[in-house]
């Protein structure tokens, strides 16, 4: 199979996966076909009572099978396996595998489904399987990454599952949640992901085999004692399909690029399609403006208004307000005098955002025994993995969060929300309770997904009301007015990228707070205080508040370079200097700006900035907001800022 971005051939008789090469670059990624794979299942043999017969751990090997039936019909293959067995196993069981193979005008799609008549369930179905994903370059390191987070494949291997539990090093990641899988070095690489939002959880997983040369490092060698080393890659499509039934598998992409690892994000950016079952309204004009937030907790109306006056002092625009209800014998309140002092304070000028979470509860409340304990998300063997997560996808409790959260005053008189999803703690990523009315083994994120857009609709009295989110998954974007962001530094710059758009918050803490203020510069981020320190009163850190006004005078001033402006990453500018960070900007007339920041927290550093179209440049930082022209360089103090824009 082949078109002008990629080449793939399968073995005609077995099906399996022989090679693979990114027409882009020439990466042969997957060469010695000798390793290929095609699929692989996880069918545990297990009855009512563990016997020696039983065995969990009994995967399905695809080039074990018999040969599959193959039909081709335009850019599309369907291999057809019928009859499952393994080497644990005393006969084949009737499960039939259907692999669908699509050339797109992008690259790869993998999909199919599974047909269960076996006694034994399906937990996972690997697809694609692919034995080897080569080393392109090892002068320098391959990578894998998603939106929040990156480790190497190549010269060190990271075993995130502990020895005890792998049978080889293996490094995992979790779609969606992760958003994409990304494999590259600095020139080429590949994506993998979903277009739209699974119906399952997919474990994309790496493995290195034989193992480590030495503790954490690759061999450079093509083999070990006659083993041949290999790094292979799986889709395990976590479906958990019962004897009886079928499941269809979430169409995964395969897609190779030749660039820089941002020629990935933007396969992935402009590939990703919406939820369909949600029209998003437009986002409220005052959340798309800059503004400072504070985030605060209070205990009664009192407080509330106590922080108002405070933190109106100190240039805070929207306060994110903790500790408002409470929860017991099965019910949600408001604690008093709140929605007196809402008003008060939306009289001020100042607009209040209400932080909730749905599924949450206190089990040490009065009533939990009663009304909780039989919601919390059990795992396959019926433990509980924590006491105060309540199911999202159990019907009863999605009644239960509209009925007592809706009845609320203070959330229809706030501004807005912002819902604090449980986002997988305790790994809680599926729940196994049938008596909570779901499939067994479903995904935490699919309930999570439904009350989530049914809270939004419901609260979406006003145009001005606004609903926001903890950034847990992309597909909640296409449901939320703007989103809290809850990945490191490192990669804000890269979720920004991804959702050049949408209102997006970051935590400026007590102690990095100028350095929290300028990512929030460099990323067209809004500031949200976060006082952990001595005080939490914004006007015992004068010099936080004094940086976090001034940074919004100049984004205010300055709102059509680098506000109401495309975020473009590194693109169309050239920047150097010790500890700098920079990104680009482009305004809707089509002119650039870049914004820089010294991150060093001691050292001045000389900028040298220039536009591909060497256009005339102009500069202003928070401190001096008013134009300078600009010679080629400027000197920026330690933890400074400064904007640098076509004249």
């Amino acid at each position: 199979m082949e078109n002008k971005n990629v080449e793939v051939v399968f073995d005609a008789e077995s099906g399996a996966l022989l090679r693979m090469t990114d027409k882009h670059s020439g990466w042969e990624i997957m060469k010695r076909e000798v390793l290929g794979q095609s699929f692989e299942l996880l069918l545990p043999m297990e009855g009512s009572e563990m016997t020696d017969a039983d065995r969990r751990f009994n995967v399905v090997k695809g080039i074990k099978q018999a040969n599959p039936a193959i039909e081709k019909a335009g850019n599309q293959v369907t291999f057809i396996w019928k009859g499952m067995k393994s080497e644990f196993m005393a006969q084949e069981v009737d499960i039939t595998f259907r692999g669908v193979v699509s050339l797109t005008d992008k690259g790869l799609e993998f999909s199919g489904n599974v047909t269960n008549n076996s006694i034994y369930p399906i937990e996972y179905v690997s697809w694609p399987c692919i034995g080897e994903v080569t080393v392109p370059d090892k002068t320098q390191p391959l990578h894998h990454s998603t939106r929040n987070d990156q480790r190497e494949l190549f010269p060190h291997f990271f075993n995130q599952h502990g020895y005890w539990g792998v049978d080889y090093p293996t490094s995992t990641y979790v779609l969606s949640e992760k958003s994409f899988l990304q494999v590259n070095d600095c020139e080429r690489g590949f994506m993998v992901y979903n277009r739209e939002m699974p119906k399952y959880m997919t474990i994309t997983s790496f493995e290195l085999i034989p193992g480590y040369e030495i503790r954490s490092v690759n061999p450079y060698e093509d083999e070990i004692d006659g083993e041949m080393v290999r790094i292979q890659f799986k889709a395990n499509h976590v479906v958990y399909c019962e004897p009886g039934n079928v499941a269809t598998l979430d169409p995964i992409q395969f897609v190779t690029y030749k660039g820089s690892s941002i020629e990935g994000v933007n396969i992935y950016r402009n590939d990703r399609v919406q939820l369909a079952s949600v029209q998003k309204k437009n986002t409220p004009q005052w959340l798309a403006s800059p503004l400072n937030w504070q985030k605060v907790s209070i205990d009664n109306g009192d407080d509330l208004l106590r922080y108002a006056r405070e933190s109106t002092k100190c240039g805070v625009n929207v306060l994110l307000v903790r500790g408002w209800y409470r929860g017991e014998n099965g019910h949600v309140t408001q604690v008093p005098g709140l929605e007196d002092a809402i008003a008060k304070c939306q009289e001020q000028g100042m607009r209040i955002v209400l932080e909730t979470n749905w599924t949450s509860v206190d089990r040490h409340a009065p009533g939990y025994r009663e009304n909780f304990r039989k919601y919390m998300m059990v795992d396959p063997f019926n433990m509980p993995y924590n006491f105060n997560n309540l199911c999202p996808n159990a019907p009863a409790i999605r009644q239960w969060v509209k009925s007592e959260w809706l009845k609320l005053p203070a959330l229809r008189a706030a501004d807005g929300y912002m819902n604090n999803d449980h986002n997988h703690d305790s790994k809680t990523f599926m729940c196994f309770d049938r008596s909570h009315n779901h499939r067994f083994g479903e995904p935490t994120i699919n309930g999570m997904m439904k009350l989530d857009a049914e809270m939004a609709r419901a609260l979406a009295s006003s145009g001005d009301k606004v609903a926001l989110g903890q950034d847990f998954i992309e597909h909640q974007q296409d449901i939320y007015d703007g989103c809290m962001v809850n990945v490191s530094d490192n990669f804000y710059a890269k979720n920004r990228y991804m959702n050049s758009v949408s209102p997006m918050l970051v935590c400026v803490e007590t102690r990095n707070a100028r350095r929290g203020i300028n990512q929030a510069l460099l990323n067209r981020m809004n500031i949200v205080y976060d006082l952990n320190f001595f005080s939490n009163n914004l006007a015992d850190y004068p010099h936080i508040a004094e940086y976090g006004v001034s940074v919004k005078a100049l984004r205010d001033r300055y709102a059509e370079a680098i506000w109401d402006a495309t975020f473009d990453e590194h693109n169309g500018a050239t920047v150097n200097g010790d500890n700098l960070q920079y990104s680009v900007f482009v305004a809707k007339n089509g002119k650039r700006a870049v914004v820089v920041a010294n991150m060093s927290n001691d050292r001045a550093s000389k900028v040298s900035a220039a536009l591909n179209n060497n256009a005339s440049l102009v500069y202003a930082t928070p401190e001096s907001p008013e134009q300078k022209a600009f010679g080629g360089t400027v000197e920026l103090a330690p933890l400074s800022a400064v904007i640098i824009m076509e004249k």
